[in-house]
């Protein structure tokens, strides 16, 4: 059989296998089943996969912690495809992997906001490359992974997933992530979530968006177009909710017009957990599951996940006449050349040994290595930082003793603990609209008994108890095929070395100089919590507060994560009161941030001495935290965000157009101390100083051509250290409004004591391309200015340039601009 010839092209295999399979074998590739907790399919797997499959989760609560239990589950799976289904096509199984694959014991990384702020996306391409290994050698070859979303609202729960607010950072950092994670077409990474799922409105995952087709194409979809063109990827998840009032899921024009026909994406688009049952079940776009399911298969969406409530419709829809087979053909053709691209059909099995991956030291340093240069010191008034180990310290604060907190909520930590319906909500939208209807009729008599007594209709508080009634049985735990009870007892289990911020400073300095009291929790006060701590205070030489929140879906102290969006972006209220009281004693205070968002920390900042924020730093977190603490390594963590004072300042981002006179000017509020951002996107501190001189640069540059741009960066400090050095375009005057400074380049440089280097950049105009007011992709003539510096806003060398020529149309931009670094 030609299909099973791996000499044969891939072309060849697919068309002779598509022309094997019936209709029910094509349709089943077009949707997933889960491996994992009560609605595995390992059990039913000879009824629910005679057919075949798709795609197979492995997420979440697959999690039994017997990892050789979990390998044989998969390979029992797969071994009943590749062997008892009559053409043997092998599944597709996934998993996520932003934080390090999500499986117990797996190498866990600093989530994305973290590798952001390193503003390296060689770090980006290791970390995927570590993760793919791990992956692989426990079975699964496909990755719900990286974020290609703009962070640009921290009441957004996701945020610490994406790569920050600027699209070409974004494009940087995600791009390097694929090439890493997919190797040699050894994994298929997905671009998620095609497009505007972080830019909701009120920050509200999932919620309506509302974004204008210039900027949809000029910047929400400007890391995905770079992706796509230069890391081939190998699919595209859609985000949920609305976008310009149409459902994503169903979107002809998003996942067909603008996907495929302008972006030039070929390869899989698969469905985001239960967002095509969202287009019925929530945004009421279609009548019923059958309706959405076509709707979303017109619409160019290939694969249902997690499940198949829609896509098991479209045999009949076939068979009616209200599908053609032809265009199932399509997508199954998809379908097939990614499993073949992948050589699932040579290899359907794990592919190396994990135990033996997870052992490697090397990526436990790669963890720790980007915990340590992601952290941004955003303020050390007095050179307060690094602190000697001669001062008694008072460690306060409710993350200074925590480990779990560290870990993103898609990390294996994260989710250890969570359930499928905690990340597909259409299955608890499905099982509460199916649950309610059953409680208020086949057991009306039981409500009666515990005193809810209506006639036809329960009344609405009625309705409220009975629906709290079932959303609790719904997500009352069921661990009982695991060995671990709670997250703490999976990373004792799983992650025995990790440590907290107490343990390595008491081994750093000695108990007898570490005087440690909570103070309080995240959201809840402790009696007798801020004596304790004005106590402690009282005694030292000075005052290391680790505050800030937690990530995760379920925990009822967590502060962000998905379902868990927050209006309140700063610390919350015993947080704040308690530090109100440490301040009153007049200790220098270093503050520690530890949270996926960027929170608002005006007053901490204003009466902090230090502040560092180190998002959710893995594994390592707590040594990287006291290495830079006490200068083992020096700060080098540039903000990948703008960080707001209040939440009445959303939005604020770097690449803003121009609004008032001053270009430079963020707002008009009435407070002038709000017209400002508390710190700026790209800022981060050090603890050496550098010197930029010596600006040259081209006058003038054709519109097809390139700029070519060098400098001097000295390190005129006392110690060795990174900086990041940031390279900004402004466009005088154009037909539409531009950034008041678009980011074009970047680069990381290392520079021993008084060590100089020469830095080039080649910055191609084709980068600056925009959609002028005919909507046509082109490249203007006209005066630009160039701002090089260690910041936004630090801006160290200015210039100036013309482009010259004819206006040029263009079909693609160029994503990257090239960078060389040099000896002097």
């Amino acid at each position: 059989m030609i299909y099973k010839d791996a000499s044969k092209s891939i072309q060849e295999r697919v068309e002779d296998l598509i022309g094997r399979m019936t209709l029910k074998e094509k349709v089943a590739q077009l949707y997933c089943v889960n491996s994992y907790g009560g609605e595995s399919v390992y059990d039913t797997r000879a009824e629910k996969l005679k057919d075949g499959i798709g795609t197979i989760s492995y997420l979440n609560d697959s999690f039994t912690g017997d990892l050789n239990k979990d390998k044989e589950t998969i390979k029992g799976i797969q071994k009943f495809l590749v062997e008892e289904t009559r053409l043997g096509i092998p599944g597709l199984f996934h998993s996520e992997g932003i934080a390090g694959a999500q499986i117990p014991a797996a190498t866990t990384f600093p989530q994305s906001l973290n590798l952001a702020s390193t503003w390296d996306p060689a770090l980006a391409q290791k970390m995927g490359t570590v993760v793919k290994k791990q992956l692989t050698a426990f079975g699964l070859k496909a990755v719900h992974s990286p974020l290609f979303d703009l962070g640009r609202d921290p009441r957004f729960g996701r945020i610490g997933e994406t790569y920050g607010e600027d699209p070409y950072l974004v494009a940087q950092m995600g791009v390097s992530f694929v090439k890493g994670i997919q190797g040699d077409n050894e994994i298929m990474a997905t671009a998620k979530h095609f497009i505007g799922y972080g830019n909701a409105e009120g920050g509200r995952g999932g919620g309506e968006q509302q974004i204008a087709e210039r900027k949809l194409f000029d910047t929400y979809c400007f890391p995905f177009e770079a992706a796509i063109h230069e890391a081939n990827v190998k699919a595209i998840m859609n985000s949920y909710g609305m976008l310009n009032d149409q459902a994503v899921s169903t979107s002809k024009w998003l996942l067909t017009d603008i996907l495929r026909n302008k972006l030039g994406f070929k390869g899989l688009v698969v469905a985001d957990y239960g967002s095509i049952t969202h287009s019925f079940l929530r945004y009421r776009v279609a009548e019923d599951a059958k309706e959405a399911g076509i709707l979303a298969f017109k619409a160019g969406m290939d694969v249902e996940q997690p499940g198949n409530q829609c896509y098991q419709y479209l045999v009949e829809a076939v068979e009616s006449g209200e599908l053609e087979e032809a265009h199932i053909d399509i997508s199954l053709s998809r379908v097939l050349e990614t499993k073949f691209t992948l050589g699932l059909f040579e290899n359907p099995y794990e592919d190396g040994d994990f135990f033996n991956e997870i052992k490697k030291a090397e990526n436990a340093e790669l963890s720790q290595d980007i915990a340590e240069k992601s952290m941004v010191l955003v303020k050390n008034e007095d050179n307060i930082l690094p602190i000697n180990k001669n001062l008694k310290i008072a460690l306060i604060g409710p993350n200074s003793d925590t480990k779990t907190n560290f870990f993103g909520g898609y990390s294996s930590v994260g989710s250890a603990s969570t359930k499928s319906s905690d990340f597909d909500k259409s299955e608890e939208d499905s099982f509460l609209r199916m649950l309610y209807t059953g409680t208020i009729t086949e057991h009306k008599e039981s409500l009666k008994s515990i005193g809810i007594e209506f006639e036809g209709k329960p009344t609405p508080e009625q309705k409220e108890i009975i629906m709290n009634m079932i959303k609790q049985n719904l997500n009352s735990d069921d661990s009982s095929e695991r060995v671990y009870k709670t997250n703490e007892e999976f990373v004792q289990m799983f992650y025995p070395d990790c440590k907290s911020v107490k343990d390595v400073l008491e081994a750093e300095f000695g108990k007898d100089h570490v005087m440690h009291t909570k103070g309080c929790n995240i959201f809840k006060t402790i009696d007798g919590g801020i004596e304790s701590v004005k106590a402690a205070v009282q005694q030292a030489d000075i005052v290391i507060a680790v505050l800030g929140g937690k990530e995760s879906m379920i925990d009822p102290e967590a502060t962000c994560g998905e379902n868990k969006d927050n209006i309140n972006i700063g610390l919350e209220k015993p947080q704040l009161e308690m530090m109100e009281e440490v301040f009153k004693l007049n200790k220098p205070v270093i503050s520690i941030i530890i949270d996926g968002r960027p929170l608002a920390t005006p007053f901490v900042s204003e009466h902090s001495k230090a502040v560092l924020y180190s998002w959710l730093p893995a594994q390592s977190g707590a040594e990287a935290i006291v290495n830079i603490l006490t200068g083992k390594t020096n700060p080098s963590g540039k903000l990948p965000v703008t960080i707001v004072k209040e939440t009445g300042q959303i939005p604020m981002y770097n690449s803003r157009v121009p609004l008032y006179i001053d270009i430079n000017e963020w707002a008009e509020y009435i407070k002038t101390n709000q017209n400002t951002p508390l710190y700026p996107f790209g800022h981060g501190l050090s603890y050496t100083q550098f010197k930029y001189s010596d600006l040259e640069h081209d006058d003038t540059v054709r519109a097809d051509g390139e700029l070519n741009l060098e400098f001097k960066l000295e390190n005129a400090g006392q110690v060795a250290g990174d900086e990041v050095v940031q390279v900004y375009i402004r466009d005088n005057v154009s037909s539409v409004a531009r950034p008041a400074k678009q980011l074009v380049g970047f680069a990381r440089v290392t520079l021993d004591v008084n060590e100089t280097k020469k830095i080039a950049f080649k910055v191609n105009m084709k980068q600056l391309a925009f959609h002028d007011l005919n909507m046509e992709q082109v490249v203007e003539p006209g005066k630009m200015e160039v701002f090089i510096g260690a910041s936004s806003q630090d801006i160290r060398l200015k210039g100036a340039f013309e482009i010259i020529g004819e206006k040029l149309n263009i079909e693609r931009k160029v994503f990257s601009s090239q960078v060389t670094i040099e000896e002097c």
